[in-house]
């Protein structure tokens, strides 16, 4: 779907629900069309929020209507446990992706995958649970096992490593240098380019203040949160602890 019919979409979705009174959902959506659909609630004037299985999801469903504290609602989407018997192999995120693109899956209907040591956990449209239970059944050269889950998983840890940085300030570009290893002029390149987002937000704004806590992604190289202060160094800097996203491959 091109972005302005994606555009035309979230609008419809958003007026929707004012005109109903109902909450309307989306199919998964990634950080850019999560933007969209935020600027479409705005100009519309319904609330919305989004949810994608579990806190760090980067694809989400959004809802139309649903206050922020939606913790209630009925999302439309299913965890289903992939499992395989890691002494013959594991399949990567790659491996299980496009096993499922090879079911003729639209991205939009899936959201993320998320890898543990022997298994991995997809969310998926409720629709289209019981089709990939049924038919994904190897991904790459690995044979898998799939079922549908009730309830929502206890997910493994994130992979990734803590690391301690300095900072001249807490502007999105002086941390975004730090964490992704740019220099600052690089970072605002970024930023500008509408590659950065805080919080599933697109920002564009290289002064744009970080907080304790927040997430920061950079579309097609990583993402890190922003795990706390610790105060000015000697040299009137300040010192952050930053969690690098990934297994460092």
């Amino acid at each position: 779907m091109s972005a302005d019919a994606m555009a035309s979409r979230l609008e419809e979705l958003a007026k929707r629900a004012l005109y109903t009174g109902e909450v309307t959902f989306t199919r998964f959506l990634d950080m850019a069309a999560q933007s969209d659909a935020r600027r479409a609630a705005g100009s519309v004037g319904v609330p919305m929020a989004s949810f994608g299985g579990y806190p760090d999801a980067e694809r989400r469903v959004v809802a139309f209507g649903a206050e922020d504290s939606a913790e209630d609602l009925a999302w439309p989407l299913v965890p289903v446990r992939i499992s395989w018997r890691a002494q013959f192999g594991s399949p990567g995120h790659r491996d299980i992706l496009g096993a499922l693109m090879g079911l003729a899956f639209e991205r939009e209907m899936i959201g993320d995958i998320v890898l543990a040591e022997d298994w991995a956990c997809l969310f998926a449209e409720e629709s289209m649970a019981d089709y990939i239970t049924a038919n994904l059944t190897s991904c790459g050269r690995i044979t898998v096992r799939c079922e549908r889950m009730t309830g929502l998983p206890d997910l493994p840890p994130p992979k990734g490593r803590a690391v301690r940085e300095t900072v001249p300030s807490l502007r999105l570009d002086a941390v975004l240098a730090a964490g992704m290893s740019l220099s600052r002029s690089e970072a605002s390149r970024y930023i500008q380019s509408g590659r950065v987002f805080v919080d599933q937000s697109q920002t564009l704004k290289a002064d744009a203040p970080l907080r304790e806590g927040q997430l920061v992604s950079v579309r097609g190289m990583g993402r890190f949160r922003l795990e706390r202060t610790d105060g000015e160094t000697r040299r009137g800097r300040l010192a952050v602890r930053l969690f690098i996203f990934g297994d460092g491959k």
